[in-house]
């Protein structure tokens, strides 16, 4: 029973987030602290505009979690989160479905409104809450693939039809959502706690280590990276829907990498954009 109730959870309810807030918090976190002075000042005069479905202005990091914290609000965005890129194994892909727009396109739409000096304010500074977003989301690996087989004939959706032997994690998805375990489950890392981490793992993961990663510019090709770590980290460490000790620790590392990654990306970006006064 319990088995089945997870499963038709899954199924019936839109669970497409990508890493939980404290992941989002940490990419934004992790980019506020790489940004220009004039960028600093650009990117938060921006968030300080009003918009659909948020009242008053959010700090940096939170803006990164809104595109979550909406969806009670509207099912619009849904599909914006992720990309379908199919991941076959050894199995037949029965059925191959991309749906957009996606991950890809929605990074490509709110870029292009970034730039563009005709947009308002508004409109702006709705691009960059989605922005903050949509950076975190298509690093997470679970975010850009789908896996077909005949026992996923549909997809796995991401790994959230994907059921772990595991108390505390559901599915697969749900256990690349909270950073593979980095992170007490359904726990909020307070603003210390973020930053702390944020600093840490820059120490360990400094921009010259993603050299090459920070020179390719297309979402798409972020995106098959993504994927590419999802195949070899997730799905063929829990080929027995069971996640080794050894394997998380190779998740974790995997984790950490790509929310330092994706803060560089997102600061490299703005500031190309916000740093001329």
């Amino acid at each position: 029973m319990k088995v089945f109730l997870s499963l038709f959870f899954i199924i019936v309810s839109p669970s497409l987030y990508a890493w939980d807030s404290n992941g989002h918090k940490l990419v934004a976190e992790i980019a506020y602290e790489n940004l220009t002075p004039n960028a600093k000042k650009a990117v938060l005069q921006l968030l300080q505009t009003p918009g659909p479905w948020y009242s008053h202005p959010l700090s940096f990091s939170n803006s990164a979690a809104w595109a979550d914290w909406i969806r009670p609000n509207t099912s619009e965005y849904n599909t914006w989160h992720y990309i379908n890129l199919p991941y076959c194994g050894n199995d037949v892909c029965l059925t191959q479905t991309t749906v957009s727009p996606n991950v890809v396109t929605a990074i490509q739409l709110d870029a292009t409104i970034l730039q563009n000096k005709e947009a308002s304010a508004v409109e702006q500074g709705t691009a960059l809450r989605f922005y903050l977003h949509w950076l975190g989301d298509i690093h997470q690996p679970l975010h850009t693939i789908s896996y077909y087989s005949s026992s996923y004939p549909q997809g796995d959706a991401g790994g959230n039809r994907y059921l772990l032997q595991d108390s505390t994690y559901p599915n697969l998805h749900a256990f690349w959502d909270g950073g593979c375990g980095l992170w007490p489950q359904n726990k909020n890392l307070n603003k210390r706690e973020i930053r702390a981490l944020a600093k840490e793992w820059q120490a360990l993961y400094p921009p010259k280590e993603f050299a090459a990663a920070l020179t390719d510019k297309e979402p798409l090709k972020w995106a098959k990276d993504s994927h590419s770590l999802a195949v070899e980290y997730a799905y063929e460490a829990a080929s027995q829907h069971s996640v080794s000790l050894k394997a998380q620790k190779n998740a974790q590392i995997v984790c950490e990498k790509q929310i330092v990654l994706a803060g560089y990306r997102l600061a490299q970006n703005l500031n190309a954009w916000y740093s001329m006064p």
